[in-house]
């Protein structure tokens, strides 16, 4: 005889059973996306410019979908999609008023319980404008609710979020098994499913979690039928994916696609398999072409986002959809994709690349992370520098791919500056489109204590430093080298975080703007143009990026687009004295400036060596 699910897990059930006599639910559920950004950063320029992320609560609609059938009223609200639009339609809408969307939902809707998920990350969890805190805080003020958070920021800090009584139940990881066993326990449904391990609550002052099985989530049908919630075709109009997204044109419409969930790897810094669970689950294949026709088809989706982290790990399953994306392009629909979370490179082959020629990929990340031998070792990287460059060699043919690096400095708060190095080195050698630097930031509570890594190196708010503040600049400090000079620190130093931050800069300001091969006589600068105008929605008051992106406009022969950007360039420089004029001086560009802007392109080349040849003498020589 099968023992009763409410005996297999009864602390769970119990708690549960109070709650139920509490608030006499009924089975009216409200799934809300939060912000995805953060409230202390808000840059009202750069929202308008739909320069913010807007990803489709994929998420909560496979939550939704996992609940089917079970007499449930389910309201997805994307309260990041709405409030974006709201600050982009009305410009007396002050934003500090952003909770007042989400209370009028409530009214609207009227629900019992309600569950929200945040994908944004902050040190100041329990301060003013952390979105998900706020929320939380806001809902449980009104005592009508049951409440329930998860998403990454959710499983990372649920016990601090249950202490605070913040929240009734934290689902950690992956949803959709644990939402089940919850709803059976909250509606007392004896006859439901499996009990699961991954659901947090507080009994008291004690700390409970759900007994059961620790599995994870088999990926079964599609979202299609969510898709009736979700304004897939205004997105692109209140914000963006990335800058591919962007690059694709602001006009465009997009959506997301997931093949795989989880990841073959097991790097040392990464969150994933803490989230995710281990192993790897593939969608079904048929299902996921049917979405993605949907989408395409019916929604106008013409560019494609991929979510995965390990995209490529099925060979068949990757070569099923991306002829379905080939078919769809056949068939006259202008269709793009790309995949900015990155791509494993071992395993890029030539048939795939062709295959990604021909289903209409503009573009990709690949994880490198390190340089340095060692550094790859510890952090259980999955390559080499000899297979990455064996994939940047492969990648010369597809100059229509805008391809860029992913890096990390300053691995688990003790790289020292000689292992850093390595990765720029390296950067140099593959010469893909983009160098993306990131200062190391661990992704997951339980991931960093599993991996005994130092709790410090989490004191950025964000991976790439200029995105700690609102006006997406660097506070400055003279007295931490700059420029070329960084090249001379000692290479057994380990840096401090202020150091990191100006290394950032450097590494940053050579590979993609400086030295990047793009800006050599007899390359094409087109990519790189429309890479740069892209990243301008989100950084709109960054001088250097305008004044690189009216090089590229010069070499490709748009004088007056070149001008505009140049006089926009020193515009800047000179509304934010002292610190952009030092910052240029330090980097050599005032030599792109003064006394004129260059007139043609060997003039732009000329320059741009000259100013080279300061970086390469350091580090060449180390």
């Amino acid at each position: 005889m099968n023992t009763p699910i409410h005996r297999v897990d009864p602390n769970l059930w119990q708690h549960a059973a109070r709650l139920r006599r509490r608030y006499s639910p009924s089975k009216r559920l409200l799934l809300v996306q939060a912000p995805q950004f953060l409230f202390e950063n808000i840059n009202l320029d750069v929202i308008r410019n739909q320069g913010y992320y807007a990803f489709p609560p994929t998420g909560l609609q496979w939550l939704a979908e996992s609940l089917q059938g079970r007499g449930f009223e389910i309201e997805i609200y994307d309260l990041n999609h709405h409030l974006l639009e709201q600050i982009n339609q009305d410009h007396l809408f002050d934003p500090a008023d952003w909770l007042s969307l989400l209370d009028h939902r409530l009214e609207q809707f009227e629900p019992s319980l309600v569950g929200i998920t945040c994908l944004s990350v902050s040190t100041d969890l329990f301060g003013t404008y952390h979105p998900l805190t706020a929320m939380l805080r806001h809902i449980s003020d009104k005592q009508r609710y049951i409440t329930l958070a998860g998403g990454c920021t959710a499983s990372n800090e649920a016990s601090s979020y249950l202490h605070h009584k913040l929240v009734h139940y934290i689902v950690e990881g992956e949803g959709e098994r644990c939402i089940q066993s919850l709803m059976d326990a909250l509606f007392n449904e004896q006859d439901g499913h499996t009990p699961t391990q991954g659901i947090h609550f507080l009994d008291g002052e004690d700390l409970q979690s759900s007994t059961g099985r620790a599995q994870s989530v088999v990926p079964q049908g599609n979202l299609v039928a969510t898709y009736s919630q979700i304004p897939v075709e205004s997105y692109h109009r209140v914000g963006s994916l990335n800058p591919y997204s962007r690059m694709r044109g602001r006009d465009v419409v997009y959506g997301v696609v997931h093949l795989n969930r989880g990841c073959r790897a097991n790097c040392k810094f990464c969150g994933v398999r803490a989230f995710m669970g281990e192993g790897i689950r593939t969608h079904p294949d048929r299902d996921l072409r049917a979405e993605v026709r949907y989408l395409v088809e019916e929604r106008g989706v013409r560019h494609l986002e991929v979510l995965d982290d390990d995209f490529l790990f099925d060979l068949k399953a990757v070569t099923s959809l991306l002829e379905e994306l080939a078919s769809l392009k056949n068939k006259g629909y202008n269709l793009s994709w790309a995949a900015n979370n990155g791509l494993i490179a071992a395993s890029i082959t030539p048939e795939l690349l062709e295959l990604m020629r021909a289903s209409g990929c503009i573009g990709f990340k690949i994880g490198i992370e390190s340089g340095n031998g060692d550094k790859l070792k510890e952090m259980r990287k999955p390559g080499s520098p000899t297979v990455f460059q064996r994939v940047a060699d492969q990648l010369k043919r597809y100059p229509e791919f805008f391809v860029g690096g992913s890096y990390i400095i300053g691995l688990f708060g003790k790289e020292s500056f000689g292992e850093i190095l390595d990765t720029f080195l390296l950067a140099q050698k593959l010469q893909l489109d983009w160098a993306a630097f990131s200062l190391f930031q661990y992704t997951s509570s339980a991931n960093n204590l599993a991996e005994n890594m130092k709790a410090d190196v989490r004191a950025a708010t964000d991976f790439m430093p200029a995105k700690d503040s609102a006006s997406r600049t660097i506070q400055e400090d003279p007295s931490i080298p700059l420029g070329p000079e960084v090249f001379l620190l000692p290479k057994e130093k380990i840096p401090s975080r202020e150091q990191l931050r100006n290394i950032w800069m450097t590494f940053n300001m050579y590979s993609n703007y400086i030295g990047h091969p793009s800006l050599r006589r007899g390359r094409d600068c087109s990519t790189l143009s429309a890479w740069l105008e892209s990243i301008l929605h989100t950084y709109p008051s960054n001088p250097y990026i305008h004044l690189f992106s009216g090089l590229c406009h010069l070499i490709l022969g748009q004088k007056k687009q070149a001008a505009a950007r140049f006089e926009r360039s020193r515009a800047l420089v000179a509304a934010h004295e002292p610190m952009w004029s030092y910052r240029f001086a330090r980097f050599g560009l005032d030599q792109l400036l003064e006394p004129t802007p260059p007139r043609n392109p060997d003039d732009v080349y000329d320059r741009l060596e000259a100013i080279s040849q300061r970086y390469t003498l350091h580090f060449t020589a180390s």
